[in-house]
């Protein structure tokens, strides 16, 4: 990452701690309040980030995604309903501004949306890094700001993109793999998938030093952290329920087919 790729990644660690606060509604100190500028959010740490997991379906595949969530509305509810993911983006000077920013908006768009993720508030900000504007979008109402025009992105095709990944993946790794693997065998395999721009996806199996690599230092098996097998493996296993017909709320905007969140 050069030095000017890395200043762009700080403003974006800055616009988050300057919305955000570590307390409901923005409680701080008296002593925060005399010393601080308004809206202060704390140091920029770039270190640190808060995780949420959720369980989803693309086509007839089950999926666990974990991804960062920036802030929450006036209070955790231990649903995705008051999630808010922030970005920023430069200010929109012209056309060439705006099909950037569009093209933007297919990153903010699955992002938010795998992860059940309502809203995006982007700061618009100038090339020096001083916020001009704040906007909020809704996130399910993103493809339909690019809908239409040249070169626009289309969640359907994406989908059925990741679909046809994950059934490849599958493919792959079932035609070399046991039936019954013991993950914890020194023997069991570890797989790693690249993406490369401009030329697909590749899947190959990591030798002795892929794996070390992965493990970096800490007790895992393969990329799994020990505790979460040996977690596994203390609990009987359980039938697999069907789950019922998803239904929609004639008063809330329906998903593209084939995801459940």
């Amino acid at each position: 990452m050069t030095p000017h790729h890395r200043l762009q990644s700080y403003y974006g660690y800055s616009f988050e701690s300057y919305c955000t606060s570590s307390s409901p509604n923005g409680q701080e100190s008296q002593i925060e309040a005399t010393q601080h500028a308004k809206g202060w959010g704390g140091d920029v740490d770039t270190n640190v980030q808060w995780c949420s997991i959720v369980k989803t379906k693309l086509g007839n595949d089950r999926l666990v995604i974990g991804g960062e969530v920036d802030c929450v509305r006036e209070k955790y509810t231990g649903k995705p309903d008051t999630f808010v993911e922030l970005k920023t983006s430069l200010t929109i000077r012209n056309s060439q501004d705006e099909a950037r920013f569009e093209k933007k908006l297919l990153k903010f768009y699955f992002q938010s949306f795998l992860l059940g993720v309502p809203e995006i508030v982007v700061g618009f900000r100038k090339p020096s890094g001083q916020l001009t504007t704040l906007q909020s979008f809704q996130t399910i109402q993103l493809p339909r700001l690019v809908r239409g025009k040249p070169g626009a992105w289309d969640p359907s095709i994406c989908l059925a993109w990741g679909e046809e990944f994950i059934t490849f993946i599958k493919s792959i790794v079932s035609s070399q793999s046991a039936p019954a693997e013991d993950l914890s065998s020194p023997d069991s395999k570890v797989w790693r998938v690249k993406f490369t721009p401009g030329l697909g996806v590749s899947v190959y199996l990591l030798d002795e030093a892929g794996v070390k690599e992965v493990e970096a230092g800490e007790e895992r098996i393969g990329f799994l952290p020990a505790w979460y097998l040996d977690d596994l493996k203390a609990k009987p296993a359980q039938p697999i329920r069907p789950t019922s017909t998803p239904t929609v709320r004639p008063d809330l905007p329906s998903v593209v087919q084939g995801w459940q969140i």
